[in-house]
């Protein structure tokens, strides 16, 4: 068992991490589960490809790109993996002191399993969640219909919500036809029928049903000029290799339970007593 202890050279990475832990510990990954990050929970539909992440614009003005997404590949049976990048860490003890490495954090949904997996490569540890059981359904109930995941994440689905919706129609992105929608939403502060003194944030996407995954993500805001753009490249719809989807064997790993999502009780008319 390998142990380390590590300086963040980064409070920022540091913050981030912690956040990210707290929202992984609420979260589900079962066999209802449509999709997870940008990708369908979707069997018989293996693929792998490279995710770059690209800024521009003012560097000033720009946000960290920390726990940037690097890879991700779909499995036979469905399991998603994402691989990101996050800081860099500095050995403090050990033969390795004052060397640096790059962390980078590995989640797995499994729908078969009913787990989310999260592994850290810097402390050589992996924590596995296990979702809550569904309550069963309650008889007479209407069925829904099955979403597709483009349908579930393209900006229209949320049309009545956010009016500024544009369709941009279908193109081929690394070799697979996507489908494009664009949602411009002013900043906070402008007067109502007024341009926002702040411009207006954009966020394009573009989902190809075939792969049933976002394939192209566009995000910017018209005054500062900023954007950055989150691209899968070399697409691969193939199988990938087993061993992504596997926990190193000399990992130390731990194992909970999801917690309950809140649900939120709306509050009582004015006339209604609670």
């Amino acid at each position: 068992m390998r142990s380390h202890r590590f300086l963040s050279v980064s409070l920022l990475t540091s913050c981030f991490a912690l956040l990210f832990a707290a929202s992984s510990a609420k979260a589900q990954c079962g066999r209802n589960t449509l999709g997870y990050g940008d990708v369908g929970i979707v069997a018989n539909n293996p693929f792998h490809a490279d995710v770059v992440v690209t800024p521009s614009g003012s560097a000033e003005l720009r946000s960290p790109l920390l726990q940037r997404p690097l890879s991700v590949a779909r499995d036979t049976q469905g399991r998603v993996r994402i691989e990101r990048v996050g800081g860099e860490f500095q050995h403090d003890n050990g033969p390795e002191t004052g060397s640096k490495v790059r962390e980078h954090t590995i989640t797995i949904c499994d729908p078969v399993a009913e787990t989310l997996t999260r592994i850290n490569t810097v402390n050589a540890t992996a924590t596995i969640i296990h979702s809550r059981p569904s309550a069963p359904s309650s008889a007479g109930l209407r069925s829904i219909a099955p979403r597709s995941f483009c349908s579930s994440r393209l900006p229209s689905a949320r049309a009545a919500a956010h009016p500024q919706v544009e369709d941009l129609g279908t193109q081929i992105i690394e070799g697979v036809e996507a489908h494009g929608e664009r949602i411009t939403l002013p900043m906070l502060g402008a007067p109502a029928g007024e341009e926002s003194p702040n411009g207006e944030n954009t966020s394009e996407l573009w989902c190809s049903d075939s792969l049933s995954a976002l394939v192209l993500r566009i995000t910017g805001n018209t005054k500062t000029g900023t954007k950055t753009t989150l691209a899968m490249q070399k697409i691969e719809r193939t199988e990938p290799d087993p061993a992504l989807f596997q926990i190193p064997p000399d990992y130390a790993v731990t194992e909970s339970v999801a917690e309950p999502r809140e649900r939120r009780t709306p509050n009582p008319a004015p006339n209604e007593q609670p």
